[in-house]
């Protein structure tokens, strides 16, 4: 029962909702946003074909067409059906938005010149291999991920609350640890190192060239009040989420 009971978003309608108002402005740019069009700027040339997996509502969208190209080729990819019908809500245009999985993108191999996952490697339940054979499949050239580091790996499940918007779950708190140890519903915050995460992406392309690159272009924020009582904030120059510390970091492949 467990193996599905990660899949948090399909329990969470107001996440969505929240990267709805972000992707139509109503909300400001997210850090990691302004982040990410910092590392692919030396990267993207027009015409380039553009894939971003884990999507959301599309609020990358914005971000890469006022940062980076107005006319960006941009296809949105996420496995949650409901953020897809915001994301195609918030861009009526002719932009293109698909519902699929991480484990097995809708789409053709070398489909896309770049390709963009941007915090969702670290809530995939472990080992990350599929999800990374996946992205470097349907790239031609480039793949940027965003996603939290360890000095060891860690393997965290956060149990989710009634309290904090997901109104599936039990509302006695006891109840969500199950007497087998099954959770009610969880989200995976996955810490890896450094040379895990080389050696993975090494055992399935040896070819490809791997930088690693600190995320510290932000500004101070706070996001618990948007969110939950988890919701990442700054704390001494540093990026936590509750009681996590966050180590984010952007992995650029280039394919040969």
């Amino acid at each position: 029962m467990e193996i599905e009971n990660w899949r948090l978003w399909n329990h969470y309608k107001k996440y969505g909702d929240l990267l709805y108002k972000r992707a139509i402005g109503e909300l400001e740019e997210m850090e990691s946003s302004k982040a990410l069009c910092q590392i692919i700027d030396r990267l993207y040339q027009p015409g380039m074909r553009v894939a971003d997996v884990g999507c959301g509502a599309g609020h990358y969208l914005r971000s890469l067409r006022q940062r980076i190209d107005v006319n960006i080729d941009y296809t949105g990819i996420d496995a949650t059906e409901y953020y897809i019908e915001l994301a195609r809500k918030a861009f009526p245009e002719k932009v293109q938005f698909l519902v699929g999985d991480i484990f097995e993108i809708p789409v053709e191999d070398a489909m896309y010149d770049l390709v963009l996952n941007n915090n969702v490697i670290l809530h995939l339940p472990p080992p990350p291999i599929k999800a990374f054979g996946e992205l470097l499949r349907i790239s031609k050239k480039y793949v940027v991920i965003r996603t939290t580091f360890g000095v060891r790996n860690y393997i965290i499940k956060e149990v989710l609350t009634r309290e904090e918007g997901f109104e599936s779950v039990e509302q006695s708190e006891s109840a969500l640890i199950q007497p087998d140890g099954d959770l009610s519903l969880f989200r995976y915050f996955n810490l890896y190192t450094e040379t895990y995460i080389r050696e993975v992406i090494q055992t399935l392309d040896p070819t490809v060239q791997i930088e690693i690159i600190k995320d510290d272009m932000w500004a101070s924020f706070d996001n618990r009040e948007l969110t939950t009582q988890t919701g990442t904030r700054i704390l001494d120059n540093i990026q936590v989420s509750g009681n996590i510390v966050l180590d984010w970091r952007f992995i650029v492949l280039t394919k040969k």
